[in-house]
């Protein structure tokens, strides 16, 4: 029986680690920024409301960066490297950045609270790997004067945004960024 139950314990805890591992960022990453988007997305994609996320970085290395972007439910739309528009983006050079929107991200439909066809508020959490200091990030929220059709040129063209809002978080005392103790920083380091 004590075979069987230690056995058993022993499985539970390597599925543990194994989902974990899978299921986090593929670097150290000390800092996350957490905050939250709005998208109208039709079956088409077709974009009517976005969210732009840009990533500075304005440590003295190069900086890897992961993306995690959740529904109002806590299901993971999507978790991958930051995308530089639609390109993948292998890291951020010293002073520069990397940008996407939710509607490059997220490719379905939205829906609102209700589960009818309409804009969805998403959250979303970026990790990045440079421990000195936290990256700058700013977040534009835009509505769009009609629909558009690729919203990673849409975002870039101000004749087609209604109006818009817009935030920057980070820096050494920015809001939405937390500072991960030690023992947690290090997910998938090889």
């Amino acid at each position: 029986m004590s075979r069987k139950l230690v056995f058993g314990v022993a499985m539970i805890c390597v599925l543990v680690f194994a989902g974990s591992a899978f299921a986090a960022p593929p670097f150290a990453a000390p800092w996350i920024t957490t905050y939250d988007g709005y998208l109208q997305e039709d079956d088409q994609g077709w974009v009517l409301a976005d969210t732009l996320i840009v990533v500075n970085n304005p440590a003295k290395g190069v900086m890897s960066v992961w993306i995690e972007v959740f529904d109002k439910d806590g299901v993971t739309v999507v978790e991958q490297a930051l995308l530089n528009g639609g390109n993948p983006l292998s890291s951020i050079p010293v002073n520069g950045y990397g940008w996407t929107t939710l509607g490059v991200l997220v490719n379905r439909a939205t829906h609102d609270p209700w589960g009818f066809a309409a804009g969805e508020k998403f959250s979303f959490r970026i990790f990045t790997s440079v421990r000195a200091m936290p990256p700058i990030v700013e977040v534009k929220q835009v509505i769009y004067n009609s629909l558009q059709e690729f919203p990673g040129e849409a975002i870039w063209q101000a004749g087609n945004i209604k109006t818009w809002a817009e935030t920057c978080l980070g820096g050494l005392l920015g809001p939405g960024v937390t500072r991960v103790p030690k023992k947690m920083r290090y997910y998938n380091t090889p």
